[in-house]
């Protein structure tokens, strides 16, 4: 292959790869900014996963209510926090954690359900002062991950 013939291809090949950089930006969506998604967002799932629990508690479908129960707590519904709680204290659906039934019962009081401080006065006398502490150390915990799930960056 003589040179002429080398800068001949180069200057062909040179001229496809534009001609497909330019196909694809005209052909691919551009690169959107990014979306915040606050908690109003994730409000609307909360009340989804809230409602769907309801309904399977009903059906008399417990574990798979407590799965949704469960979401919506981690979106930040009160309520489900509440139910999820008893959930544990009760022990018929859910394998009975006094503990577990503290940390949920917890939020839940903080989120503001009054309910909540007085079921866990009914049986705060059953846990040590270790369990207590880390009780409030798994709901402190479920507080972040609540607020991390609460906002959403979309597009980063």
């Amino acid at each position: 292959m003589t040179q002429a013939n080398v800068n001949e291809w180069q200057t062909a090949l040179l001229t496809q790869v534009d001609q497909l950089i330019e196909l694809a930006q005209t052909r691919l969506p551009g690169r959107q900014k990014p979306t915040i998604r606050g908690p109003e967002y994730w409000q609307r799932f909360a009340k989804h996963h809230y409602v769907r629990a309801a309904d399977l508690l009903k059906a008399d479908q417990g574990f798979e209510a407590a799965k949704h129960f469960r979401r919506a707590a981690l979106f930040g519904h009160s309520k489900a926090m509440m139910y999820l709680g008893q959930m544990f204290l009760q022990g018929k659906d859910l394998p009975e954690s006094i503990f577990h039934a503290c940390c949920w019962l917890t939020l839940a009081d903080r989120a503001g359900e009054s309910e909540a401080a007085k079921i866990i006065d009914g049986f705060l006398h059953q846990l040590t002062a270790k369990q207590l502490n880390s009780a409030r150390q798994l709901a402190a915990e479920r507080f972040e991950q609540i607020c991390d799930a609460s906002f959403d960056v979309h597009g980063l």
